[in-house]
């Protein structure tokens, strides 16, 4: 079933399907029991992990099949999916996480439970697609966990499949009722699921059991449910009726990269608090970060923020919840950190005095090593990609490479000029942005810059130009050898290109060795450097022929079952600019905005486009200068394609450096061709 286990001390690359991953936590030796979150990424197809203690083996049923999941996944809705872990380590302190299919993936550990807290036992599965049939909309499921008798704390998977509607379930002990507000409402969920979006949808389950061990699951709606039960609580955890804090009702939204305070009198003296997390009325992708407020927000030593207790993304729903374990502060105080605004609903029902010693986050993280030149390129002494000998491939015949229309020879034969722009506001007005025939937006230290590609024609000028960064490279490499205008680079990042263009990737030009670079004498410095992209075209004649990144088929009309909305204005969340795109149906094009005004070019022209795709792009700190953003534009992300009017949610992928950028509708799956003209990238946080 497995292959050997992967150490995670040497992984810098995806695991393939059917690997496993091991982790070793040295606080869980003896067999401990390992919590933290379990998150995949850059996932294309349906799915799932299952964690184990690694001597103990892959837990499988009778029939040889994996008995239990504790991360399901579905790359075909979302690239990124996670959940709370809770696992029993082998003796020696390791964990395994076996995927079912190819993926990277994200390990966060922040605790143990001592060795009495939790009992683990072999996994037991409830499964009404099986025995039982679905259960009706306010219906319950009924399972006795014999082990939990005398009222405890139940641990394992809880799955809703089949789901058509939106809807929750709430796991409860069966004798003390289905848990209501004064209202009567319903006053907690252990599952939100919405089958508008995906069948199937799961959670961790900790629950307190009634006094015959008995465990009660209503539904809102119809569903199947799956039930996997591996552990009870018989100390340590504290339960009480729960307590919602909820911002939606008369409170204000939490304000991107604000933080919600919140008192659980119960968890004074750092007690561990248990319960629900949600985000609501998400507007971006981003994470909620869970932590004892006066131990202060966790970061690593780049000052990033070093793990998620939630990750939601308004491409896949507009809420999402997960388990919430978290260590209080002294004073029983838990603050929520959210990267964007969104609405918070924190759910409050249990503490641990005893049972769980937290400690700093560590991560292990399969992404990183997925830098430039990391996919197949192997890195030098010095920490430089070498890249092997690039050979340009010939033009294609009759085609402007990135903007599909119809072009001569002179044309299709001309290299790809790739000039790094400043969009900074003293930059503003721009010189010849708008002549580009595409434009990639990345952000770099707290603002963002264009990388502007210029080919089935040149303006007399372009600028202002500013240096390059680590980012600039898998990008570039896809260009089959470009000529790179770029004012300069410091001496990290100025050696990477330099390798990049010993190997033939590209053709550097740097302002540094080149005389095509002026000084504009009524623009303020450092934001007056200008180009004459003329003269770097008579220089770079080993540059090879432009190539199509992405398909391009203006014929394209969005198949029957697709799910798209009505483009009008709207906005694309990049560093240090308030960036809108608004449809006109007159031009059949997008009309760019920046910072509440129309984006003009010196010459008065308007930034537009026939396409403007956001792509949500894992950002880990550059490794030449970890304050530095470098963009992963390699694996897979979501992304939001906006053509002819209409945005239909979306994944883009791309394996090498050297590869096109492949776009698939997010409902099917199938290729989303981009249209004819002018195209936009927005590179967006992902986290």
């Amino acid at each position: 079933m497995a292959a050997s286990p992967i150490e995670s001390e040497v992984v810098v690359a995806p695991l393939s399907a059917g690997d496993a991953l091991r982790v070793h936590v040295p606080g869980a030796v003896g067999g401990k029991t390992v919590i933290g979150q379990l998150t995949v990424a850059r996932a294309t197809d349906p799915g799932y992990v299952t964690a184990y203690g690694c001597d103990d083996g892959l837990p499988l049923d009778a029939a040889g099949r994996v008995d239990r999941s504790d991360l399901n996944y579905d790359g075909r809705v979302s690239p990124r999916w996670s959940n709370r872990l809770i696992v029993e380590a082998d003796d020696d302190g390791d964990v395994c996480f076996y995927t079912l299919r190819a993926l990277e993936m994200i390990v966060d550990v922040n605790a143990v439970s001592f060795d009495t807290g939790i009992t683990s036992f072999p996994n037991r599965r409830t499964d009404t697609r099986l025995v039982g049939g679905p259960l009706d909309a306010g219906g319950t499921l009924r399972i006795n966990v014999s082990e939990a008798a005398g009222s405890k704390a139940v641990i394992g998977q809880l799955t809703s499949a089949r789901v058509t509607d939106p809807g929750f379930v709430t796991a409860y002990g069966c004798d003390d009722g289905l848990p209501r507000d004064a209202a009567g409402n319903v006053s907690r969920s252990d599952l939100n699921y919405d089958g508008r979006i995906t069948p199937q949808r799961s959670n961790r389950l900790i629950v307190e059991a009634d006094a015959d061990g008995d465990v009660c699951f209503y539904t809102l709606r119809r569903v199947h449910l799956v039930v996997d039960v591996n552990g009870v609580s018989d100390i340590g955890i504290t339960s009480f009726d729960n307590r919602r804090t909820d911002t939606r009702s008369g409170g204000q939204m939490v304000s991107a990269g604000g933080v919600f305070r919140l008192n659980v009198p119960e968890a004074i003296g750092a007690k561990t608090v248990t319960g629900q997390l949600t985000a609501a009325q998400v507007g971006a992708p981003g994470y909620v970060t869970a932590y004892g407020c006066d131990d202060g927000l966790p970061r690593d030593a780049a000052g990033n923020v070093a793990r998620s207790d939630l990750n939601y993304d308004p491409r896949v729903a507009s809420s999402r919840s997960n388990r919430l374990i978290v260590e209080a502060d002294a004073d029983g105080d838990v603050c929520f950190f959210t990267l964007r605004g969104v609405h918070l609903v924190i759910d409050v029902n249990g503490v641990s005095d005893s049972g769980i010693t937290s400690f700093e986050n560590r991560r292990t993280d399969t992404r990183y090593g997925t830098e430039p030149g990391s996919r197949g390129v192997p890195i030098d002494e010095n920490g430089v990609p070498v890249w092997p000998p690039y050979i340009p491939l010939p033009p294609i015949v009759g085609v402007a490479a990135l903007t599909g229309l119809p072009a001569a020879a002179a044309v299709t034969e001309r290299p790809i000029i790739a000039v790094k722009i400043d969009n900074y506001r003293l930059a503003r007005p721009h010189i010849g942005l708008d002549r580009a025939d595409a434009v990639m937006e990345v952000n770099v230290e707290g603002v963002s810059r264009f990388i502007a590609l210029f080919h089935s024609g040149t303006p007399p000028s372009i600028g202002p130009v500013r240096s390059a960064r680590t980012t600039d490279l898998d990008l570039l490499a896809a260009m089959n050898r470009p000529i790179f205008g770029y004012s300069g680079a410091n001496p990290g990042v100025t050696a990477w290109i330099e390798a990049a263009a010993g190997s033939g990737l590209l053709v550097d030009r740097t302002a540094q060795h080149s005389g095509c670079y002026s000084r504009d004498a009524d623009r303020v410095g450092p934001h007056n450097l200008v180009l004459d992209p003329v003269c770097l075209l008579d220089g770079a004649v080993t540059a090879g022929p432009a190539r199509p990144l992405w398909s391009i088929d203006p014929a394209w009309t969005i198949p029957a079952g697709v799910a798209s909305t009505p483009d009008t204005t709207f906005e694309v969340s990049m560093d240090g600019v308030r960036v809108e795109w608004t449809w006109d149906p007159a031009s059949r094009s997008y009309l760019r905005s920046q910072d509440g005004a129309p984006h003009l070019t010196e010459t008065g022209a308007r930034m537009t486009a026939s396409t403007v795709v956001e792509l949500a792009s894992v950002h880990v700190p550059s490794p030449i200068d970890a304050r530095s953003p470098n963009v992963i534009t390699l694996g897979s992300g979501n992304a939001r394609v906006h053509r002819d009017g209409i945005a239909v949610p979306a994944t883009w992928s791309r394996e090498r450096p050297y590869d096109p950028f492949v776009f698939r509708d997010a409902t099917g799956g199938t290729v989303l061709p981009l249209d004819t003209g002018v195209t936009f990238l927005e590179f967006v946080r992902d986290r």
